[in-house]
């Protein structure tokens, strides 16, 4: 049991990080709505890894004018938590100006049966103004250090969803996938590179049949990573990182089907289960359930 415990903590302690990528890849869900016009739009995710479930994943996203506020949850659990637990929660609010967001804060926290961590951002112009990180981050001369340069013209994790907008449901492969989202979430600095790689077929179980753009997500470390580590390493030369987006033409934007992060030890995913959209008090419905 001893053996079963530290090989699969070794494996979930990647799932944690791969949420982060999978926030923002949910990104098309906060298309910015119109002048007068409130949106909440609630997504739902199961986590998978090497086939199992093992957690949910879900997404709320209001946006009101040009200023939006997203929240995030996530639960990772393996056998009822007797073996690993682990619950995260993050949020972030701003405004979006020239098709562009421009975050207020950014907060993001995580727990475990022996482990918490919390951290706090504020923004003004896309620059980092404050950082409270608790616990502080043990200093390493190993870790490439983070400067002032690295915390400007960047976005939160959860931000970055706004970067991700197609505004309609028509756009091509090109179109959806193309993004290189420049990303500090209080320890690291890192890029996200998305472009697209192909198309495939996809059937939901809300009756949609069709066209899903397949986009490859390439990591990029910048600063904050250690030197040589393995984790990185791994994260900087995978390239097998996916997301699968498709239209939704009832709230005229794309929408992630799902999400496939290879790891050292397995393969982590997220698989829609299902998506709501509220406009101005008028619900559409579990649209992919």
């Amino acid at each position: 049991m001893n053996a079963v415990r530290v090989v699969s903590r070794k494996a979930l302690r990647f799932i944690p990080a791969c949420l982060l990528t999978a926030a923002l890849v949910c990104g098309t869900l906060a298309a910015p709505a119109a002048a007068k016009d409130r949106k909440r739009i609630v997504a739902e995710y199961n986590i998978g890894f090497n086939g199992f479930g093992i957690g949910d994943f879900t997404l709320w996203s209001d946006l009101d004018g040009d200023e939006y506020s997203l929240r995030a949850k996530a639960r990772i659990s393996v056998l009822a938590g007797l073996l690993f637990e682990w619950r995260g929660d993050t949020a972030s609010s701003g405004r979006v100006l020239a098709k562009r967001p421009r975050p207020y804060s950014y907060s993001f926290g995580y727990r475990t049966s022996n482990k918490r961590e919390s951290i706090d951002i504020e923004f003004s112009n896309n620059n980092v103004k404050d950082i409270a990180v608790s616990p502080p981050q043990k200093r390493s001369s190993a870790r490439v250090p983070v400067t002032r340069k690295h915390m400007r013209n960047v976005i939160d994790p959860l931000s970055a969803i706004v970067m991700l907008t197609n505004v309609g449901s028509n756009k091509s492969g090109e179109e959806v996938c193309t993004r290189r989202l420049p990303i500090f979430d209080g320890k690291a600095r890192y890029d996200l590179q998305l472009t697209y790689k192909k198309t495939r077929t996809v059937s939901t179980n809300g009756g949609y049949r069709g066209p899903a753009y397949v986009c490859k997500v390439k990591f990029k470390p910048i600063a904050g990573h250690k030197r040589g580590d393995d984790e990185s390493r791994f994260a900087a030369k995978n390239e097998r990182m996916e997301i699968w987006m498709i239209p939704l033409r009832e709230a005229d934007l794309y929408v992630p089907y799902y999400v496939y992060i290879p790891t050292p030890v397995g393969t982590a995913s997220l698989t829609s289960k299902s998506f709501r959209v509220d406009t101005s008090g008028r619900s559409r419905g579990a649209l992919l359930r």
